[in-house]
């Protein structure tokens, strides 16, 4: 009973993840030139990061992307949970080409959240625009609290 009960808690945490929240209008706060910044950048080659998303933990869980570089960041999600990926500071610096996943291929120049189910792959292809560190984590219910956060570095 106690492992029925657990798993039925298990289940809906991980339903809490929702769905990408990605948008054709332009968020408050977001950048303004996202779609022409994308839109003109070569993609031929971009920069290729890969992180992993699991237990409670991102792997690595510092990333360094470097300013007007095009940039494919690839999240794998091994684990048996669903999890998101979501950066309030530094989601409005990035111009974003497209967040491709299983099923789908979004186009859009800006993204809010990024919800990787289990057993699943996404990758968000992106510009950053500005320098700086900032946080990232998972919104899933309890994941920060138990680790699942970091920080990302963007440089010359």
């Amino acid at each position: 009973m106690k492992k029925l009960c657990l798993l039925a808690f298990a289940a809906m945490l991980s339903a809490c993840a929702g769905e990408d929240q990605i948008s054709r209008y332009q968020p408050r706060g977001y950048l303004s030139d996202a779609e022409q910044i994308s839109g003109q950048a070569d993609w031929s080659a971009p920069d290729i990061v890969e992180m992993k998303l699991v237990n409670h933990a991102f792997v690595p869980d510092e990333l360094t992307f470097h300013r007007n570089r095009p940039t494919r960041l690839v999240l794998v999600n091994p684990s048996k949970s669903d999890h998101t990926f979501v950066s309030e500071q530094w989601f409005p610096t990035i111009a974003v080409r497209q967040l491709v996943g299983r099923d789908v291929t979004a186009t859009t120049p800006w993204v809010e959240k990024v919800v990787v189910p289990a057993g699943e792959t996404k990758e968000l292809w992106f510009i950053p625009a500005r320098y700086g560190a900032y946080t990232f984590e998972c919104t899933v219910p309890g994941h920060a609290l138990l680790g699942m956060k970091g920080v990302i570095n963007v440089v010359n």
